[in-house]
């Protein structure tokens, strides 16, 4: 019986204390003046949209002007720039290195045609059929508009670099001399010697 009577306490007890409100928690509360928003403001707090990038990122965009330009000659007078546009609706990446010495590759469909300027020589070449031209910068005039196998002529480094595009160019220290390197397995036509005959 004495059993039966401990236990009807002891639930006793515990449905008492269930049916009590908890108290409240001991966490410090902030200072009813500060300017941060509560928990629940932040929850239901939509910050307004920046209307341009510059708003959105003004110093990442104020960073990035400064190796920006949107002239292709600046980029050529500038050097070690990396840029790219688009010239009669075709693809072009350049890599500056100086004035006198840079690449030009442009993505034609199924292939792609890449054009080294090294100083007082150019080659060309298509990396698709691995054929490709290298003569004289200073004989690429005489030769404008022809085709020798299968790849146009290239453009002189002077209209390459008055072409009047849209173009981003950005400074980058990672190009190296390895741009202008030529590949080995490609069949060039030297017209150095056509054109001097």
């Amino acid at each position: 019986m004495k059993r039966i009577l401990i236990a009807i306490a002891v639930f006793l007890v515990l449905a008492a204390c269930a049916a009590q409100p908890p108290a409240e928690s001991a966490v410090p509360t902030e200072p009813s003046e500060s300017k941060e928003p509560s928990v629940m403001e932040q929850e239901t707090y939509v910050p307004e949209e920046p209307e341009t990038i510059a708003e959105m990122m003004p110093e990442e965009r104020s960073r990035l002007s400064e190796h920006q330009s949107s002239d292709l000659y600046q980029a050529f007078v500038k050097g070690m720039q990396l840029c790219n546009y688009k010239l009669d609706d075709v693809l072009v990446r350049a890599w500056i290195l100086s004035e006198d010495r840079f690449r030009i590759e442009t993505a034609v469909p199924g292939t792609r045609i890449s054009t080294v300027y090294d100083e007082d020589m150019v080659h060309s070449w298509d990396d698709r059929t691995k054929m490709g031209v290298s003569m004289k910068v200073e004989d690429l005039p005489t030769r404008a508009g022809e085709r020798v196998a299968g790849i146009e002529i290239p453009r002189t480094p002077e209209q390459v670099k008055t072409s009047d595009v849209d173009v981003v160019c950005v400074k980058s220290t990672a190009i190296g001399e390895d741009i202008l390197d030529i590949p080995g397995n490609v069949d060039f036509t030297d017209l150095t010697d056509v054109v001097a005959e």
